[in-house]
Protein backbone atom coordinates (compact mmCIF):
# COMPACT_ATOMS: atom_id res chain seq x y z
CA UNK A 1 0.00 0.00 0.00
CA UNK A 2 1.17 3.27 -0.47
CA UNK A 3 -0.23 6.59 1.14
CA UNK A 4 -0.87 9.65 -1.05
CA UNK A 5 -2.01 12.59 -0.75
CA UNK A 6 -5.40 12.28 -1.60
CA UNK A 7 -5.76 8.51 -0.53
CA UNK A 8 -4.38 5.09 -0.54
CA UNK A 9 -3.30 3.18 -3.51
CA UNK A 10 -3.56 -0.72 -2.91
CA UNK A 11 -2.47 -3.58 -5.37
CA UNK A 12 -3.03 -7.10 -4.94
CA UNK A 13 -1.29 -9.73 -6.94
CA UNK A 14 -3.26 -12.35 -5.12
CA UNK A 15 -6.47 -12.61 -7.05
CA UNK A 16 -8.40 -13.96 -4.14
CA UNK A 17 -7.01 -11.14 -2.64
CA UNK A 18 -8.36 -8.53 -5.03
CA UNK A 19 -11.03 -9.71 -5.50
CA UNK A 20 -12.01 -9.57 -1.85
CA UNK A 21 -10.95 -6.17 -1.80
CA UNK A 22 -13.05 -4.91 -4.92
CA UNK A 23 -15.66 -6.44 -2.84
CA UNK A 24 -15.25 -4.24 0.19
CA UNK A 25 -13.00 -1.05 -0.90
CA UNK A 26 -14.24 1.40 -3.46
CA UNK A 27 -11.89 2.65 -6.11
CA UNK A 28 -11.62 5.62 -7.85
CA UNK A 29 -12.64 4.43 -10.93
CA UNK A 30 -15.46 1.72 -10.83
CA UNK A 31 -15.47 -1.36 -13.19
CA UNK A 32 -17.79 -1.03 -16.18
CA UNK A 33 -19.24 -4.05 -17.05
CA UNK A 34 -19.43 -3.47 -20.86
CA UNK A 35 -16.77 -2.93 -23.91
CA UNK A 36 -16.15 0.27 -24.37
CA UNK A 37 -15.50 1.06 -28.17
CA UNK A 38 -12.37 2.97 -29.47
CA UNK A 39 -13.55 5.98 -31.46
CA UNK A 40 -12.69 4.75 -34.76
CA UNK A 41 -14.77 1.54 -33.71
CA UNK A 42 -17.66 3.47 -33.31
CA UNK A 43 -20.93 3.78 -35.61
CA UNK A 44 -23.30 5.79 -33.71
CA UNK A 45 -26.31 3.73 -32.74
CA UNK A 46 -25.71 1.33 -35.11
CA UNK A 47 -22.72 -1.09 -32.99
CA UNK A 48 -23.09 1.09 -29.80
CA UNK A 49 -24.96 3.52 -27.43
CA UNK A 50 -23.54 6.48 -25.51
CA UNK A 51 -22.79 5.15 -21.36
CA UNK A 52 -24.11 8.55 -20.04
CA UNK A 53 -23.19 9.86 -16.33
CA UNK A 54 -26.38 10.38 -14.45
CA UNK A 55 -25.31 13.84 -14.10
CA UNK A 56 -24.52 14.14 -18.13
CA UNK A 57 -28.34 12.75 -18.74
CA UNK A 58 -29.71 16.31 -18.25
CA UNK A 59 -27.67 17.47 -21.22
CA UNK A 60 -30.13 17.88 -24.13
CA UNK A 61 -29.32 14.85 -26.70
CA UNK A 62 -29.66 17.15 -29.55
CA UNK A 63 -28.31 16.73 -33.05
CA UNK A 64 -25.65 19.37 -31.48
CA UNK A 65 -23.79 16.94 -29.39
CA UNK A 66 -20.88 15.16 -30.76
CA UNK A 67 -20.39 11.17 -30.07
CA UNK A 68 -16.77 11.83 -29.12
CA UNK A 69 -18.30 13.22 -26.09
CA UNK A 70 -19.59 10.08 -23.92
CA UNK A 71 -18.00 6.51 -23.71
CA UNK A 72 -19.55 4.69 -26.77
CA UNK A 73 -20.52 1.01 -25.43
CA UNK A 74 -21.34 -1.91 -27.35
CA UNK A 75 -24.27 -3.44 -26.03
CA UNK A 76 -24.71 -7.13 -24.72
CA UNK A 77 -25.71 -10.19 -27.21
CA UNK A 78 -29.62 -9.89 -28.12
CA UNK A 79 -29.70 -5.95 -27.50
CA UNK A 80 -29.99 -4.09 -30.69
CA UNK A 81 -28.59 -0.58 -30.58
CA UNK A 82 -31.29 2.41 -31.78
CA UNK A 83 -31.21 5.99 -32.36
CA UNK A 84 -31.79 7.61 -28.84
CA UNK A 85 -30.88 4.76 -26.72
CA UNK A 86 -28.48 5.60 -24.03
CA UNK A 87 -27.17 3.69 -21.22
CA UNK A 88 -26.75 5.12 -17.17
CA UNK A 89 -26.20 3.58 -13.65
CA UNK A 90 -29.08 3.82 -11.56
CA UNK A 91 -28.64 4.05 -7.69
CA UNK A 92 -30.52 3.56 -4.71
CA UNK A 93 -33.28 1.39 -3.45
CA UNK A 94 -36.34 3.69 -4.75
CA UNK A 95 -36.81 1.41 -7.73
CA UNK A 96 -35.88 -2.21 -6.28
CA UNK A 97 -38.84 -4.08 -7.71
CA UNK A 98 -38.04 -3.70 -11.10
CA UNK A 99 -34.17 -2.06 -11.13
CA UNK A 100 -31.77 -3.28 -8.47
CA UNK A 101 -29.09 -0.94 -6.41
CA UNK A 102 -26.23 -0.42 -8.91
CA UNK A 103 -27.80 -1.47 -11.93
CA UNK A 104 -27.04 -0.51 -15.97
CA UNK A 105 -30.06 0.62 -17.35
CA UNK A 106 -30.85 0.99 -20.89
CA UNK A 107 -33.39 3.98 -21.81
CA UNK A 108 -34.71 5.75 -24.87
CA UNK A 109 -34.44 9.18 -25.24
CA UNK A 110 -37.70 10.99 -24.79
CA UNK A 111 -39.38 12.37 -27.76
CA UNK A 112 -42.87 13.70 -25.85
CA UNK A 113 -46.12 11.63 -26.45
CA UNK A 114 -47.58 9.76 -23.20
CA UNK A 115 -46.05 8.66 -20.68
CA UNK A 116 -48.02 7.32 -18.32
CA UNK A 117 -47.15 4.39 -16.13
CA UNK A 118 -44.04 4.17 -17.72
CA UNK A 119 -40.51 4.21 -15.81
CA UNK A 120 -38.72 7.51 -16.61
CA UNK A 121 -35.54 9.28 -15.94
CA UNK A 122 -36.17 12.61 -14.71
CA UNK A 123 -34.49 15.87 -14.08
CA UNK A 124 -36.47 18.71 -11.49
CA UNK A 125 -34.48 22.06 -10.63
CA UNK A 126 -36.39 22.33 -7.72
CA UNK A 127 -36.06 18.94 -5.84
CA UNK A 128 -33.36 16.68 -4.60
CA UNK A 129 -33.42 12.83 -3.87
CA UNK A 130 -32.05 13.03 -0.52
CA UNK A 131 -30.22 9.90 -0.60
CA UNK A 132 -27.82 11.19 -2.83
CA UNK A 133 -27.95 14.86 -3.57
CA UNK A 134 -28.91 14.80 -6.82
CA UNK A 135 -31.50 16.31 -9.22
CA UNK A 136 -32.27 13.14 -11.12
CA UNK A 137 -34.58 10.28 -10.19
CA UNK A 138 -35.87 7.14 -11.86
CA UNK A 139 -39.76 6.47 -10.96
CA UNK A 140 -42.74 5.83 -12.31
CA UNK A 141 -44.84 8.52 -14.33
CA UNK A 142 -48.46 9.61 -13.37
CA UNK A 143 -50.32 12.13 -14.65
CA UNK A 144 -53.11 13.83 -13.60
CA UNK A 145 -54.41 16.07 -16.56
CA UNK A 146 -57.34 18.40 -16.86
CA UNK A 147 -59.60 19.34 -20.54
CA UNK A 148 -61.09 22.21 -21.52
CA UNK A 149 -62.73 22.94 -24.69
CA UNK A 150 -60.15 20.31 -26.56
CA UNK A 151 -57.04 21.00 -24.63
CA UNK A 152 -55.58 19.43 -21.96
CA UNK A 153 -52.87 20.39 -19.31
CA UNK A 154 -51.49 18.76 -16.57
CA UNK A 155 -52.71 19.28 -13.44
CA UNK A 156 -49.94 17.84 -11.56
CA UNK A 157 -47.48 14.86 -12.15
CA UNK A 158 -46.91 11.86 -9.41
CA UNK A 159 -43.08 10.49 -9.11
CA UNK A 160 -43.93 6.77 -7.54
CA UNK A 161 -41.11 4.79 -6.28
CA UNK A 162 -41.34 1.28 -6.58
CA UNK A 163 -39.68 -0.64 -3.45
CA UNK A 164 -40.07 -2.99 -1.25
CA UNK A 165 -38.96 -0.18 1.62
CA UNK A 166 -41.93 1.86 2.21
CA UNK A 167 -40.31 4.58 3.77
CA UNK A 168 -39.78 5.68 -0.29
CA UNK A 169 -42.81 8.43 -1.00
CA UNK A 170 -44.02 9.74 -4.06
CA UNK A 171 -42.73 12.96 -5.03
CA UNK A 172 -46.17 14.91 -5.84
CA UNK A 173 -45.50 18.14 -8.81
CA UNK A 174 -47.92 20.70 -8.95
CA UNK A 175 -48.98 22.49 -11.55
CA UNK A 176 -46.59 25.02 -11.17
CA UNK A 177 -43.68 23.05 -10.64
CA UNK A 178 -44.17 21.09 -13.70
CA UNK A 179 -42.29 23.74 -15.90
CA UNK A 180 -38.73 22.55 -13.67
CA UNK A 181 -39.38 18.76 -14.63
CA UNK A 182 -37.79 17.46 -17.97
CA UNK A 183 -38.10 13.92 -18.89
CA UNK A 184 -34.66 12.83 -20.11
CA UNK A 185 -35.49 9.21 -20.82
CA UNK A 186 -38.02 6.32 -20.89
CA UNK A 187 -36.75 3.15 -19.10
CA UNK A 188 -36.30 0.05 -21.46
CA UNK A 189 -34.54 -2.52 -19.47
CA UNK A 190 -32.06 -3.78 -17.25
CA UNK A 191 -28.48 -4.51 -18.64
CA UNK A 192 -26.95 -5.64 -15.97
Amino acid sequence: MYRGIRGTFIYACDKDLRDYLKKHVSTYKKEIPFRILRFDEVKPYVNSVPLVDISAAAGNFSNLQKHSEFEWIELPFGVTAKKGYFVCKVEGESMNKRIPNGSYCLFQQDEGGSRNSKIVLVEHTKFQESEFGSRYTVKEYRSHKSVETDQWSHKAITLKPLSTDSAYQSIELSESELESLKVIGIFEKVLV
